[in-house]
């Protein structure tokens, strides 16, 4: 080979070699969703459970794609999810339709799609003991530890819930009722949203050690510590009248009848009189240094404190004084 023939081939080995470099920076210049992103396959199931309030492609299809466009399109959007343990149809064209809005080449995806697709938002049961434990819980705000009962519970309104961190918020608005019945809203949040409304009822029972009738009891009787006992009993639609303490009644007078271990009650007492009206007591009259003590028939029951009506047995007069402790009288000036 002539030296001309060696310069013309040399010449044309860096014509190509600049030629393929010039190419190779064409192509790698171009923007990256440009690019052919190699094959896609999306095979889209004709039966799907989703726990998110929205439905997404990723969880309703097998998606074969490089990373970046498989996380695309695995966010898709088809549309809110049904309720929680509810099911909802969408139709094959609506689900290829969102996938070809991304753009993508045609002849780069594969849609494999059914007529119907059917899909089902997963749920979790609220076990109504644990509402009733809650409810224990909230109650022991207004009643001491252990000290109540919850009777006849029931709860209305429970439904499917979707997955997540459940809790309840019971109304903070409540007031327990005296008659002991109970009616109180409680609100159903899951992932701090709030997914429905409880209504709780029954009726609250608290016992508690209460003064009942040992004997026994006749009207106008004075009573003794050995007359009435403590029992346990459910004190709801009696307070604030029941008597929790045997000192709170005796030396009292009962106002009516009461059978042997029946409940007794402040109204039902009142106080027994230092000085009982027919008496003969002691009159007392003192003024300065100077003391006159005489006997003296109580025209009038008498109470510590008060001023009663005596009748002078030595002169038979009438006089006003005030009872003292011991059931004395002594006389106003």
């Amino acid at each position: 080979m002539n030296a001309w023939a060696i310069l013309y081939e040399t010449r044309n080995k860096k014509s190509l070699m600049v030629a393929y470099c010039l190419v190779c920076m064409l192509i790698f210049s171009l923007p990256v969703l440009a690019a052919t992103p190699g094959k896609i396959v999306i095979d889209v199931a004709r039966t799907s459970e989703i726990t998110s309030p929205v439905i997404y492609l990723g969880e309703v299809a097998r998606i074969t794609a490089p990373d970046f466009f498989k996380a695309e399109l695995a966010r898709v959007d088809l549309g809110k999810s049904p309720r929680a343990g509810r099911m909802k149809q969408l139709s094959g064209n609506r689900i290829t339709a969102a996938i070809n809005a991304m753009g993508l080449n045609d002849n780069d995806i594969n849609i494999q799609v059914p007529e119907r697709v059917f899909v089902k938002r997963a749920s979790q049961e609220l076990d109504p003991y644990r509402v009733e434990t809650a409810l224990g819980h909230f109650l022991s705000g207004f009643f001491p530890k252990d000290g109540f009962k919850v009777k006849a519970f029931n709860v209305r309104g429970i439904e499917p819930y979707p997955q997540g961190n459940l809790s309840l918020v019971f109304d903070k608005r409540y007031t327990p009722s005296d008659n002991g019945r109970l009616s109180v809203h409680a609100e159903v949040w899951v992932d701090g949203v709030k997914e429905g409304r409880l209504t709780v009822t029954g009726r609250l029972s608290q016992i508690k050690p209460v003064v009942v009738a040992a004997i026994r009891l006749e009207r106008g009787q004075i009573i003794t510590p050995a007359d009435v006992t403590l029992r346990d009993m459910d004190v709801f639609g009696l307070q604030p009248d029941v008597m929790t303490s045997v000192d709170q009644v005796s030396g009292m007078v009962i106002t009516r009848t009461i059978d042997k271990g029946e409940c007794v009650t402040r109204d039902e007492f009142r106080q027994a009189p230092a000085i009982e009206k027919g008496a003969v007591i002691k009159l007392v009259a003192q003024k300065d240094r100077l003391s006159i003590v005489t006997l003296g028939v109580c025209k009038e029951d008498g109470y510590p404190g008060q001023s009663v009506t005596v009748q002078n047995l030595t002169s038979g007069k009438l006089v006003r004084g005030l009872v003292t402790a011991d059931g004395t009288v002594e006389v106003v000036f």
